[in-house]
């Protein structure tokens, strides 16, 4: 069993100091961004100070660069993080910001000579961050300057899904003119961008010093505005917060403009070349201007942000919007889009709010989140038909949904207690091809977030296969994610993976819950009797032949 995050009201939205969490990229976990996550707390060790012991690793190229940055979170509230500001910084020690939106500030960030532990001290009275190098403050540096600045994304057509968005790749650097401008220019098509829609729609996340964590992305206010520190697994996960992402109308070679990067207010833009025979300027999707819920309880087009019965209506007085709609008893899972574009990113599940032991009651609630690539669905269960409100706040990112007449209940998805192998597994009466609903397919549980599956593969048969939790309707997916900067192989078979290191996990790629990911993929190298293994905590996961 592995519980999904559920907190009280209370502990959220406490105006005090009730818990501190460590982000970031010292953690194998794969919702190491995650503030919804408890594992990643810090022990609180008197009214005001915070801390924790960490390992971490010294460079053991090319897969680990000894590089890290890291942020606070309070009370797991995305509305409450602490960073930092380049210039607030001493040997060891970073003075902390509280931002809503993490404009204006910067992570931590730092990097090691070699592998050790490190003392991570938070004190709320003074707002600084101390680290404590187990073997010497000399082996500690800050990381405070960004000397190169790199374009990742859709914007690459001619690059496969694995590789548009690995920062560690060349040939895609932005070339310094001023200090405060940075461009580069890549050709652009109303037929290209995200693959499968080839509708000109791009979307691009910028790192720095090839790391997307040290990068920007786009924050939703239609002012193209980008914020530090963010890349897919790093984004602050709010509404506001999305790749960056473009339309464009013409073909022709574009220049992407990077504008004050070292400064608290950067930004970007797209323009046409001058000298080349588009003109018309790209439309900029980035912003908030309307929501659309998502998913089964409709009919049809359960998941087009363009349908018009989709659309949430805005609540008079408030900052709120809502729909209401007819929803038929079982389980059902449902997203938020933005402005009706899928590819600024579906809103899901951060974490249930008040929901006690999960009985069922006529109202739940839940904090958003938008984290991909490691953010779940928000899934549910319905015992009668009945008419629902669904009530989205994205000035605090908290859905909530109502029964509006009736002894309906409501119960929330809080753990997946099963997982399932699921795939093109149609030469064996072991297993029934892509139903995740059946029993057949279900895997065998170990620890916690832990499963195990052995089946019989045919010698040269390339099969595609998904795991799935809960025996859900393609609800709670895990798969391995082409864009999240992590992976070289994804061969499906990590060395070690029921103890992943984050070398070998860096290498060979995680598990995802982001949506209904693509499928994996694995060709048996001879026939006989194959052990799946998978481990939604770490994301680790592989096949190894079973004797």
């Amino acid at each position: 069993m592995f519980n999904l995050p559920s907190f009280t009201k209370k502990h959220i939205e406490a105006e005090g100091i009730e818990s501190i969490s460590l982000l970031g990229t010292i953690h194998r976990r794969r919702w190491r961004w995650n503030p919804f996550d408890k594992s990643l707390d810090m022990v609180r060790i008197s009214e005001t100070r915070w801390q924790i012991s960490h390992p971490v690793n010294g460079p053991q190229p090319p897969e680990v660069n000894g590089l890290y940055t890291i942020r606070l979170v309070i009370n797991h509230s995305p509305q409450r993080y602490l960073k930092t500001s380049i210039s607030k910084k001493s040997q060891g020690i970073w003075d902390l910001i509280e931002t809503k939106d993490g404009r204006s500030s910067y992570n931590i960030n730092f990097s090691v000579d070699v592998s050790q532990s490190i003392l991570f001290e938070f004190d709320s009275a003074t707002m600084q961050l101390k680290l404590t190098p187990s073997a010497g403050a000399s082996t500690l540096h800050h990381i405070d300057s960004f000397d190169s600045y790199q374009l990742n994304g859709f914007p690459w057509d001619e690059l496969d899904m694995f590789e548009k968005f690995d920062c560690r790749l060349r040939g895609r650097e932005f070339r310094e003119i001023t200090k405060d401008l940075w461009t580069i220019d890549v050709p652009l098509s109303t037929k290209g961008g995200i693959d499968f829609r080839a509708d000109g729609v791009y979307q691009f996340l910028i790192s720095s010093n090839h790391d997307e964590d040290f990068g920007f992305s786009s924050i939703n206010d239609g002012s193209n505005t980008l914020v530090q520190g963010t890349g897919f697994g790093s984004s602050h996960g709010t509404s506001l917060h999305s790749g960056c992402t473009i339309k464009v109308l013409e073909n022709g070679l574009y220049r992407f403009n990077l504008h004050e990067p070292r400064s608290n207010h950067p930004s970007f833009s797209v323009t046409p070349l001058a000298d080349s025979n588009n003109k018309s300027e790209p439309l900029y999707l980035n912003d908030r201007t309307s929501f659309q819920l998502l998913g089964s309880i409709f009919s049809d087009n359960q998941f087009d942000p363009t349908h018009s019965e989709r659309m949430m209506s805005p609540i008079d007085g408030s900052s709120k919007v809502s729909l209401t709609s007819n929803v038929k008893s079982g389980f059902h899972v449902i997203n938020i889009a933005i402005n009706q574009e899928l590819f600024l990113d579906t809103v899901g599940l951060g974490c249930w709010i008040d929901i006690g032991e999960g009985v069922g009651s006529q109202s739940i609630e839940c904090i958003t989140w938008h984290g991909k690539p490691h953010e779940l669905n928000i899934c549910f269960e319905l015992d009668i038909d009945s008419e629902l409100e669904f009530i989205f706040d994205p000035s605090i990112d908290s859905l909530v949904i109502n029964v509006m007449a009736g002894n309906a209940k409501l119960k929330p998805v809080q753990s997946i207690n099963e997982m399932s192998l699921v795939g093109s597994f149609d030469d064996t009466n072991e297993m029934e091809p892509w139903n995740p609903t059946s029993p057949l397919n279900l895997m065998n549980p170990l620890n916690p977030g832990c499963f195990e599956r052995v089946i019989h593969l045919t010698a040269g048969k390339t099969y595609n296969y998904k795991y799935v939790g809960n025996r859900s309707p393609w609800a709670l997916v895990y798969a391995d994610y082409e864009l999240d900067c992590h992976g070289y192989d994804f061969s499906g078979s990590i060395p070690d993976a029921a103890d992943p290191s984050k070398r070998s996990l860096k290498r060979f790629g995680q598990l995802t819950s982001h949506g209904n990911p693509p499928a994996l993929e694995f060709t048996a190298t001879h026939s006989g009797q194959y052990r799946f293994y998978v481990d939604i905590i770490f994301g680790g996961y592989s096949i190894q032949p079973f004797r």
